[in-house]
């Protein structure tokens, strides 16, 4: 039995670009590890490769987010065509299920541990179902990803990726978690035998990044007590670590100390925006802006590189505050962005149905549109094309040369930790990258203005299939 597993990806410029980054998704290897042993296996990670279109599989599982689904469907109906069964997963596929059962022949509905492998039964029997949606067997259920399947000779500074924890105990109106996922963490043990006896190193770059990985979670420190117990468990591997985790985490220097000694040497937070009326409009009340150059001293000093991420295009933002915003961030010494994005008001989200409720979702929105890069509502206080007009120049202002050179200058003497210079070095590309997505002079960055991916919009056309219509 042959079998592939999909991740699809389109670039936020709608131009056909590869983005190698440290972190992938881990989905691939993940539904690998479900199928069974005498399966024959291959990955692909359309953000690293192209995806082949003539081989000869039995079973197709894609993943994907919700700005990838017009893609997906092209690839599909191109798999379909040749008798080769697909079947939808992920976020966008579980919500929209009614939709996407038009376009694959089967979708999974929720986690893969307890469906994937009915899937495969079912397929090998002849009597593969439309829908999967049987119940979480529990995060005890995850089993050890495929590491021995990821090639990284397709992206020489990618680095493996685990799960010790799902979900976020937060609500925060934008995200897709929120009265979806409930937070909840794998048993100690069974995540650091996987680090142990199953997850293979990147070699590349003469060992620098070796013993090396990130965790994949939403938030690491959901909960910090298990965050300590966990922490305490990686002392004896000596491996180093990256992760994502809100930001009261990063207000605990004991914990923040015993991350460093586990190994930790990466954190990304959320911060979203610096302005308090912004962050009341997210419901993001654990993000303590006053406390800012605490939290980053705080971390720098122990050793752990610090970035944050921004979005534009909140309730709460205005062109005072966003002109500014530049000014705000030069006077934060250990600081460094590694993320700029449009709110996307995600449709299964709080943030979608209040908008909707107030008629501000523009008109002509299309899945293709929600991929965190493109303005698919009203704010309250810009008129849309304000939003992109700051969105563009502080994409070009925050990825200059010099934001580098003062990253670097005020952050490497902060910690004589090990390997802390080494990932000090490896965030400096991030921070470039953050002018990636506007390297299409064409793009309009409002929703119902650009056209997709031309090789995806003529295929749309030759096959007869619809875009999906969101507004």
């Amino acid at each position: 039995m042959r079998i592939a597993v999909i991740s699809t990806y389109t670039h936020p410029t709608r131009l056909v670009v590869k983005e190698p980054s440290v972190m992938q998704s881990c989905v691939p290897e993940l539904i690998a590890g479900l199928c069974p042993d005498d399966a024959q296996v291959e990955l692909y990670n359309e953000k690293e490769v192209e995806i082949p279109l003539d081989r000869d599989w039995d079973l197709v599982f894609f993943s994907y987010l919700h700005s990838y689904y017009e893609h997906t469907k092209v690839l599909s109906a191109l798999f379909r065509a040749r008798g080769i069964t697909t079947v939808a997963g992920g976020r966008h596929a579980g919500y929209f299920a009614d939709d996407a059962e038009q376009f694959f022949d089967a979708v999974v509905v929720g986690e893969p541990e307890g469906n994937v492998p009915q899937v495969v039964e079912d397929f090998r029997r002849g009597a593969l179902k439309k829908r999967y949606a049987l119940p979480s067997p529990g995060p005890q259920a995850i089993r050890p990803a495929r590491y021995d399947l990821i090639d990284y000779a397709n992206n020489r500074i990618r680095l493996p990726g685990i799960e010790a924890s799902r979900g976020c105990p937060f609500t925060c109106n934008f995200c897709v978690l929120t009265g979806h996922e409930k937070y909840r963490y794998r048993p100690i043990n069974d995540v650091i035998d996987e680090i142990r006896f199953k997850m293979t190193f990147n070699k590349h770059y003469f060992g620098a990044v070796d013993d090396t990985f990130i965790f994949l979670d939403n938030n690491l420190g959901g909960s910090p007590k298990h965050l300590k117990a966990l922490c305490e468990a990686l002392l004896p591997l000596k491996k180093n670590w990256g992760c994502a985790t809100t930001f009261n985490t990063l207000l605990d220097v004991e914990l923040l100390q015993l991350m460093s000694k586990a190994g930790c040497r990466y954190i990304y937070t959320g911060l979203e925006s610096l302005d308090p009326e912004a962050i009341k409009a997210m419901n993001k009340g654990q993000n303590k802006l006053t406390e800012i150059k605490r939290a980053a001293r705080q971390a720098f000093e122990a050793g752990i590189v610090l970035s944050f991420g921004l979005i534009v295009g909140s309730d709460g933002d205005t062109n005072e505050y966003l002109r500014r915003l530049p000014e705000y961030l030069n006077d934060l010494k250990h600081f460094s962005i590694t993320f700029l994005g449009i709110v996307c008001p995600y449709p299964e989200t709080p943030f979608f149905k209040a908008l909707e409720a107030d008629g501000r979702i523009l008109p002509n929105t299309i899945s293709r549109d929600y991929d965190g890069y493109t303005l698919c509502h009203r704010p309250a206080k810009l008129h849309p094309s304000e939003v992109i007009e700051h969105f563009q120049r502080l994409c070009k202002d925050l990825a200059r040369l010099p934001n580098l050179v003062k990253h670097y200058w005020n952050t490497f003497g902060a910690s004589d930790a090990p390997r802390y210079k080494t990932a000090l070095l490896f965030s400096g590309p991030e921070i470039f990258s953050i002018a990636a997505p506007i390297k299409n002079p064409v793009r309009k960055y409002i929703a119902g203005m650009d056209a997709l991916e031309s090789w995806d919009e003529v295929k749309l056309k030759e096959l007869r299939l619809p875009v999906q219509r969101l507004s």
